[in-house]
């Protein structure tokens, strides 16, 4: 991984800030589209992120995961992600994770990681809602 020394701005803005708007879905058996809807039926629970935009071009962006939270990071991320949202299936019931961020220009650079986020996975599913 390199990290270069001083950013563009717009990459700074988006370390400072990647996590405005930022929501935790710490999954209870909820579905979204498209390939979120793919499911382990032995594993219901998921956490989703989503993150702000970066204002400048960026190539897309690296999710890295810590269980427990303080502990070293793993990256999650093979390829960058292009949206800015990202689904974490391989998660545990009961279990807390911290997540962060970073968004990675079109030469290479990768930026600082974003403020974490924290999520505990519920123990239980609530099932879903008979129609």
């Amino acid at each position: 991984m390199r990290i270069f020394s001083h950013p563009p701005a717009g990459l700074r803005r988006f370390c400072l800030y990647s996590f405005v708007a930022l929501f935790l879905l710490a999954g209870c058996g909820k579905r979204l589209s498209g390939e979120a809807q793919k499911s382990d039926p032995a594993n219901p629970h998921f956490v989703t992120i989503t993150w702000a935009a970066s204002k400048s071009p960026v190539a897309g962006y690296n999710v890295y995961r810590a269980s427990p939270p303080g502990s070293p990071a793993i990256k999650l991320t093979i390829a960058l992600v292009t949206a800015t949202q990202y689904t974490d299936r391989a998660v545990e019931a009961g279990r807390t994770y911290s997540y962060y961020v970073t968004s990675v220009d079109n030469k290479g650079n990768e930026s600082k990681p974003s403020g974490d986020i924290t999520a505990t996975v519920p123990t239980t599913v609530t099932p879903p809602a008979k129609q």
